[in-house]
């Protein structure tokens, strides 16, 4: 089994989205972006990765993406960032895609950049080696949320199925939104600008090797004004900050 190490693996968080569900309450910044206790929701899902060992972040950004590209060039340190800016709304697949050509890792991390699950990241890097697995997904047991991908899984914890925001919901386990992938996993990729990570991709690695990682962790999103606000109540880890400074390692990519 080849041996790698967090800091071996490249991380792509997905920023891209419009965030309508947020105008209300977020329309002046990127849902990513959106305020928790005085830092941005997405340096939470960097520092849980950070913890962890990795040290390369590759951002997928579009709309207001330049107030991402800002806080993390006076925040960030001790990690290099590439940001690649989509000029037009890709979809999750689209971005996915984008981010890939400036990576250089064979291992993968895919994270949305609005949700955050609170599990251990070697261990799934670790299961995902034991299988050796093209695709592992992170999945956590089914709760009242009508819009996450239903999966059902099978022996060994292969993925049987993957139905993205089903209308009626047949499956234990729902998506939790952090994927670890082989490279390899770019001849499956649609050869067209703009498709769906979730819609598209997921369904035909079915039929591949894509297991599913089981995590008791709890799963957060923000997608709407009431989970937002949920979560600001809910999430108190709020000792680690990261000091402003500037740094090297600061890389934007236009697509």
């Amino acid at each position: 089994m080849t041996k790698h190490r967090m800091a071996d693996c490249d991380v792509i968080i997905l920023c891209g989205g419009l965030g309508t569900r947020l105008k209300s309450v977020l329309s002046d910044r990127p849902k990513p972006m959106a305020d928790i206790h005085g830092r941005p929701f997405v340096s939470l899902i960097v520092d849980q990765f950070r913890r962890h060992g990795a040290r390369r972040f590759i951002f997928s950004t579009g709309h207001y993406g330049e107030i991402i590209e800002e806080w993390f060039l006076r925040h960030g340190q001790g990690y290099e960032t590439i940001f690649v800016r989509d000029p037009s709304p890709l979809g999750t697949g689209g971005a996915l895609a984008a981010a890939m050509r400036v990576a250089r890792s064979s291992l993968l991390w895919v994270l949305n950049g609005d949700s955050l699950c609170e599990l251990d990241p070697e261990r799934l890097l670790r299961f995902h080696l034991r299988k050796r697995a093209l695709a592992t997904m992170a999945v956590t047991e089914a709760d009242s949320r009508q819009d996450t991908g239903a999966v059902g899984l099978g022996e060994g914890d292969r993925v049987l199925s993957m139905v993205e925001k089903p209308s009626a919901r047949t499956t234990r386990y729902q998506n939790a939104g952090i994927y670890l992938f082989d490279r390899s996993v770019s001849a499956h990729l649609p050869q067209r600008p703009s498709w769906s990570l979730e819609q598209e991709l997921l369904p035909e690695l079915v039929a591949q090797q894509l297991y599913g990682f089981v995590t008791a962790g709890p799963l957060y999103d923000i997608g709407t004004p009431e989970r937002l606000e949920h979560f600001r109540e809910t999430w108190r880890d709020v000792g680690s900050y990261f000091p402003a400074s500037e740094r090297q390692g600061y890389k934007t990519v236009a697509t």
